[in-house]
């Protein structure tokens, strides 16, 4: 399977950290097929390696609207699914 490519919607991520996130969720999405499993793989590596708390929204469409700390979110589009991830844990 060729890799598809991410777009990247909306960030204010250092770009060493973008690189990482992208990174993961390409992993997550080769390994797992369902949304939640995705998410849930993307966000237990985030807080391993960045320190907790990161929440992983996954899906081909939602509405959302949340609060978290500056320079940890990022919105992106990878294999046709919409994928939120930010940092909160304040």
């Amino acid at each position: 399977m060729s890799e598809e490519k991410i777009e990247v919607k909306e960030t204010d991520m250092e770009d060493s950290q973008k690189e990482m996130v992208l990174g993961i969720v390409r992993e997550a999405q080769r390994l797992y097929n369902i949304d939640k499993d995705v998410a849930a793989f993307v966000k237990e590596e985030l807080d391993k390696k960045f320190g907790a708390t990161w929440h992983v929204i996954c899906g081909k469409c939602f509405g959302s609207r949340v609060s978290y700390e500056m320079g940890h979110f990022i919105l992106l589009k990878c294999n046709k699914v919409n994928v939120m991830i930010y940092k909160c844990g304040y």
